[in-house]
């Protein structure tokens, strides 16, 4: 998207009071629109006093046209780095809880622009340190910011299908309340936990152990700030869940119910089989009975 923006002669960098309800993807793009979402309940109070202020009063300006000596028009911004702290009290406001379900989305975009923005800020660091000109390479980090957008949006992307719950569903016995709905029984957890986490790349329950310390509970009743799936390294970790995903939601949608989907899927990964001693029964026999 296209983002206005300007640099005063001052130094000042400039986002345009607008264009913050655009870099937000609210529906409505004027500076008024910013300001409703920014006063709701929730997204409010995860605002500060100080950056409150710096919202309440935005900076007035005169911008000019390629002729510096001529005035075009009057217009009312933030600094640049507003937009990041605006930013980073959307995060704080859904890992608190405190956001809409209507809101999520201003949340996600909020971790798109920040993470974005981070990498491409080191990239202005280094060219900083070793004399690397911005003004004449500007294009250049115009096609590196958007190469990070289109990278951080792909970590958004669900990484679990639909044909997953819906094969869940039916291995219980299960009716949906509403189709669309992504709120399931909190039992889809445990079951994720232990047919898609717990054996993943034959690791015994090892990555499972580390995604847990990487991702920890923080919230009552066992919820986390963060998916799994999200602290999965892209080259390997996530080619490697979409796999063997793929392989249990067919083996469950080939499957009549729970127990026979108990029994094929631990003849497809006989070494996710809970034993507790090597003296313990045979798991099949179990199953045949």
């Amino acid at each position: 998207m296209d983002i206005e923006v300007y640099r005063l002669f001052d130094g000042r960098r400039l986002i345009a009071k607008s264009a913050m309800a655009k870099a937000l993807t609210l529906k409505s793009e004027g500076g008024n629109a910013f300001l409703r979402t920014v006063t709701r309940k929730g997204v409010r109070s995860a605002i500060d006093e100080k950056l409150w202020d710096k919202i309440e009063n935005p900076i007035s300006f005169r911008y000019l046209d390629t002729d510096p000596d001529s005035v075009v028009g009057t217009a009312d911004g933030y600094e640049a780095t507003t937009l990041i702290e605006v930013c980073d009290a959307l995060i704080q406001a859904r890992n608190d809880k405190r956001l809409a379900p209507s809101q999520a989305f201003l949340a996600v975009q909020a971790e798109i622009i920040v993470r974005s923005a981070a990498k491409l800020g080191i990239v202005a660091l280094v060219d900083a340190a070793t004399g690397y000109i911005e003004d004449v390479h500007r294009t250049e980090y115009l096609r590196l910011w958007q190469e990070f957008v289109s990278e951080e949006f792909r970590q958004w992307e669900k990484e679990f299908p639909d044909q997953f719950a819906d094969m869940i569903y039916k291995l219980y016995k299960l009716k949906r309340r509403a189709q669309r709905s992504f709120k399931h029984p909190q039992f889809f957890g445990w079951f994720t936990r232990k047919y898609i986490y717990h054996p993943l790349a034959n690791s015994n329950g090892a990555i499972l152990e580390m995604l847990d310390e990487a991702n920890p509970v923080v919230y009552g009743g066992g919820g986390r700030r963060y998916k799994l799936h999200q602290f999965l390294a892209d080259q390997v970790g996530l080619p490697a869940l979409r796999q063997h995903l793929w392989q249990v939601i067919g083996i469950g949608n080939a499957s009549r119910d729970k127990t026979d989907f108990d029994r094929s899927f631990y003849r497809a990964f006989p070494q996710a089989i809970p034993k507790e001693d090597p003296n313990q029964f045979d798991f099949f026999e179990v199953l045949e009975a």
